[in-house]
């Protein structure tokens, strides 16, 4: 330094660098910014866990049809080889969800409160059986191009037994739809509860 700042010890003070120290508030501030910040980042990445919640909507059930104390069992069977309804084979790895509720008790339900209200009595002595199998339910999201693409398909065989008479029929239904962007769960419980009720209330 020259002469004239060796003798001005003011002019010395104001060339040296002014270090202000930080409100410690405000790092903490920023320390929570910066965290919420990755966990808004993370969620957004993250598979939240899900389940299917696939519902069953009777038609309207007449009265009176069975009568003189008719009665039958109800016997169901699940012959699928997964517990999924729904798979989304475009995720990498595939997502699969079941049921929130086994399709086997939903099903059963529904059918006795149908049956119920048309004046079937449930006894498990019954000469008359009722059976059914579910053989597929299923809805899988692929992305074959440049849509994705839903199929649903449901099959459903039904037994009935009466003193040695069998009656059966098979019940099936598909569909598919296209969608520009990934279809969300709500969506595909709908054509799968579609299928079901459409099923049930032919049986009904």
């Amino acid at each position: 330094y020259t002469i004239a700042e060796r003798s001005c010890p003011d002019r010395q003070d104001r060339l040296r660098p002014s270090l202000t120290p930080l409100n410690p508030s405000y790092g903490q501030t920023m320390k929570k910014i910066i965290l919420l910040t990755c966990l808004i980042l993370l969620a957004g990445c993250a598979k939240q866990p899900v389940i299917a919640n696939l519902s069953v909507r009777l038609g309207e059930v007449p009265a009176g049809i069975y009568g003189g104390g008719s009665s039958a069992l109800i016997i169901g069977q699940d012959a699928r080889k997964s517990q999924e309804v729904v798979v989304y084979m475009t995720d990498q790895p595939a997502t699969s969800l079941a049921n929130i509720s086994p399709p086997l008790q939903l099903i059963s339900e529904k059918l006795a409160e149908g049956l119920q209200g048309q004046g079937l009595l449930l006894d498990r002595s019954s000469p008359v059986r009722l059976k059914f199998s579910i053989n597929e339910l299923l809805v899988s999201v692929t992305r074959p191009k440049v849509l994705y693409r839903a199929d649903a398909k449901t099959s459903i065989t039904l037994i009935v037994e009466n003193r040695g008479t069998v009656f059966s029929k098979d019940f099936k239904r598909e569909a598919n739809q296209e969608s520009a962007t990934r279809p969300e769960l709500p969506y595909l419980e709908v054509m799968l509860n579609s299928q079901l009720s459409d099923i049930i209330n032919h049986i009904l």
